[in-house]
């Protein structure tokens, strides 16, 4: 495929979502039916073996619906992946029109080729992204992120949603448990994780009981925008505690 240019604008959103401190222990195991996700804001630490200097914004977020924006190096592009297993395909590749210095459209240059020659998608067990052409070339990216979500992260946590008007956070960790705050922190509960069930359309529900109370998570992969900080997460979710409804947005980490 070759890539075009022309005038596109993109809007970026920026981080800001509810901090929470949750605190969650047990082991954690993962859901085999699960790819990893590769879904999110990515910045790119490398392309073709040349390291990205830190002054040069090169940028991909890929969203659920088969749509992927970014910058790179100079102009921002837009663009439509497809993904099967490890395989992956971007194209067409559209971008604005503006110049910049000559390294700089150099590295725009390599990265666009690159990426839309791209074969092959790998998540690293350190979590970094690498996608990689037949040719050889690679392209790779180190997921950005809100501070909430890499606390998250860093406690084990599997999936995590926040909603807003009242307040709301859930945190998941597959295996062990559903932690959940509500109506800004009046109301907490904890509930052991049950099994996911994934309907026709792909909707992911996990629904938990107690003799006190029940907690069902629906999740499905459509883009949502938090109403408060603006930022974009891939997915949209349903929150049921006992007779209430709940709205919000969330992050597989994994």
């Amino acid at each position: 495929m070759r890539w075009n240019r022309e005038v596109w604008r993109i809007s970026a959103w920026h981080g800001g979502a509810l901090l929470v401190a949750l605190l969650l222990a047990g082991c954690a195991g993962n859901n085999p039916e699960r790819q990893p996700s590769i879904l999110g804001l990515w910045a790119v630490q490398d392309v073709a073996g040349t390291p990205v200097s830190g002054d040069a914004q090169v940028t991909l977020a890929i969203y659920a619906d088969g749509r992927a924006v970014g910058r790179a190096a100079c102009n921002n592009y837009t663009t439509r992946y497809t993904r099967s297993g490890v395989s992956v395909d971007f194209g067409p590749i559209i971008s604005t029109k503006m110049a910049c210095a000559p390294e700089l459209m150099d590295l725009e240059q390599s990265y666009l080729t690159t990426l839309d020659a791209a074969t092959r998608v790998e998540r690293r067990p350190d979590g970094t992204l690498m996608l990689s052409t037949d040719a050889g070339a690679q392209i790779l990216l180190r997921r950005e992120e809100s501070s909430s979500l890499r606390d998250a992260r860093a406690r084990g946590v599997h999936f995590r949603a926040i909603g807003q008007e009242p307040g709301w956070v859930v945190e998941l960790k597959e295996g062990d448990q559903i932690t959940a705050l509500l109506d800004y922190g009046a109301t907490s509960l904890m509930l052991p994780t049950p099994s996911a069930e994934t309907a026709a359309d792909g909707t992911v529900t996990y629904d938990a009981n107690t003799d006190t109370d029940r907690l069902q998570l629906s999740i499905r992969d459509k883009i949502c925008v938090d109403s408060m900080s603006g930022e974009a997460h891939p997915t949209t979710v349903q929150l049921l505690v006992n007779d209430k409804n709940y709205q919000g947005c969330g992050n597989w980490l994994d």
